[in-house]
């Protein structure tokens, strides 16, 4: 699928621009069980006082490979969407990485949102995944209601945004309010890290309704966590709280 107006780039252009907002996370594989994931994607010009199309670039940053980007005007009210974003729009089968989408009008706003979602034998099943603003990124997180007990497993992902590698300090917290361990890691730059079933990574054990805290020792970031249906593989997305 090609959608008139996009212009492909290998690099992302180095100019100034005038808002930034980012998908945290996005997938294009096959995964275990016959599962296929995909991940669909929708960007909207939401200026009511911008006339004119905004110039907006989506930029796919994936982990060790040049950023990928497409540069297209949006007309006012205008909304892009597409089934299969990192193949309809950077013609990549297997990958995954962090969308940035930037703009060049400062008065404009540019919304965007994306579902992650599975076309298995087991029928399509997904979650939603919100764009985040990069300007009100907090160094300090929290992740409730979070279980790996009655048929479920969580997964926590952080996204870094920035051009520097991120320390992150991850601290597991019971229902009654304390501390079940923790330990250190880092996120590469324009990067997210996924860490599957997060309680195995404490000695703890599974826990239900616990509390994941997340710190960023040199940079804010973004965590967000999945709990999973261990039989459907249903999965509940779940966003930081302030």
């Amino acid at each position: 699928m090609r959608i008139a107006a996009l212009l492909l780039s290998l690099t992302l252009t180095a100019s100034a621009f005038g808002g930034e907002i980012f998908i945290p996370a996005t997938i294009r594989s096959n995964g275990a069980n016959g599962s296929v994931w995909r991940t669909e994607m929708s960007i909207a010009n939401i200026s009511t006082h911008t006339p004119l199309p905004v110039q907006t670039t989506i930029t796919l940053h994936r982990e060790n490979a040049e950023p990928l980007s497409i540069t297209m005007p949006l007309s006012k009210f205008e909304v892009i969407s597409v089934p299969d974003a990192l193949y309809d729009w950077f013609e990549l089968e297997d990958a995954s990485g962090i969308i940035r989408v930037t703009w060049d009008d400062a008065n404009a706003r540019i919304g965007a949102n994306a579902r992650i979602y599975n076309i298995g034998n087991g029928g399509e099943y997904g979650q939603g995944v919100p764009a985040v603003r990069v300007n009100q990124l907090l160094s300090d997180v929290f992740l409730p209601g979070l279980s790996g007990v009655n048929g479920n497993r969580t997964n926590v992902g952080i996204s870094n945004p920035h051009d520097l590698h991120a320390m992150v300090w991850v601290e597991l917290i019971d229902t009654a309010g304390n501390s079940r361990g923790s330990f250190t890691t880092s996120v590469a730059p324009r990067a997210f890290l996924q860490l599957n079933d997060i309680f195995s990574r404490f000695q703890a054990g599974p826990l239900h309704g616990a509390m994941v805290r997340i710190t960023g020792v040199n940079a804010t970031i973004y965590a967000y966590a999945s709990v999973v249906r261990n039989d459907t593989g249903d999965a509940t997305y779940i966003t930081p709280v302030e």
